[in-house]
């Protein structure tokens, strides 16, 4: 073997433990990832029409069928200080209420202007 083919060997072996290495790196963080629970259909709450100063409005209040729902929701809401949008509805806790949750559709025009 030539020189060269030793400082070749050596370039790939040295390559082979720097990937060996990311590897062990990626494994690790992998495991540690928290697992992601996908987001529960909120249409499965009971929703009742309101009239508002601001148009019309669904409500729907921790005394419905689905308490864990209701608490699934409850808890984004208040992980977003009170206001969120989610599929093609903006929700916020009740001003005077948080175990009472509003929700509006939000239409297209509203959209293109957030």
């Amino acid at each position: 073997m030539t020189e060269k083919d030793d400082l070749a060997l050596e370039a790939l072996l040295e390559l082979c433990d720097a990937i060996e290495a990311g590897i062990a790196s990626v494994k690790a963080h992998v495991g540690n990832v928290k697992r992601v629970t996908p987001m529960p259909d909120f249409d499965l709450l009971y929703w009742t029409k309101q009239q508002g100063t601001k148009g019309e409005y669904e409500q729907t209040c921790r005394e419905n069928n689905k308490p864990e729902l209701f608490g699934r929701l409850q808890a984004e809401l208040k992980e977003h200080k009170g206001f969120w949008r989610y599929k093609g509805f903006q929700y916020w806790l009740h001003q005077n209420d948080e175990n009472v949750i509003d929700r509006r559709r939000v239409n297209a025009q509203t959209r293109k202007g957030t």
